[in-house]
């Protein structure tokens, strides 16, 4: 796959689920009274969550056609923590052996981001 094709995948992965963020931001905040924060933190799991379905589903369908791996991620990292595991556990995506490790670091290291954010947000 040369290497135009492959970013244009990942910039169409990513505006896919900038498309399903920014719907979901929008419904909840005119729909309730959270804070951003939270409103943030469901948004991005269920577009992440989304996401991982979507990935699965390509795969079984049309394999060339998929949502990268960097994008899957890159909504990890952004708060996605729930939906990633939720994702990988509805969807079996991603669970053999090899192919497990990088999403287990990133997991991870979202863990540690999320923990540190709602130390600096709500206890400091």
């Amino acid at each position: 796959m040369n290497v135009y094709r492959r970013y244009r995948y990942q910039i169409n992965g990513i505006i896919l689920g900038l498309l399903i963020l920014c719907g979901l931001i929008g419904v909840l905040l005119f729909t309730t009274k959270w804070s951003f924060y939270w409103i943030w933190l469901i948004a991005i799991n269920i577009t992440t969550f989304l996401l991982f379905g979507l990935d699965k589903g390509m795969a079984k369908t049309v394999n060339s056609l998929r949502i990268p791996e960097m994008v899957l991620h890159i909504y990890t990292l952004l708060g996605g923590i729930v939906g990633h595991v939720a994702g990988r556990l509805v969807f079996r995506h991603k669970i053999s052996r090899e192919k497990k490790r990088p999403f287990d670091i990133v997991l991870i290291v979202s863990i540690l981001l999320q923990i540190g954010l709602v130390y600096l947000l709500f206890f400091r």
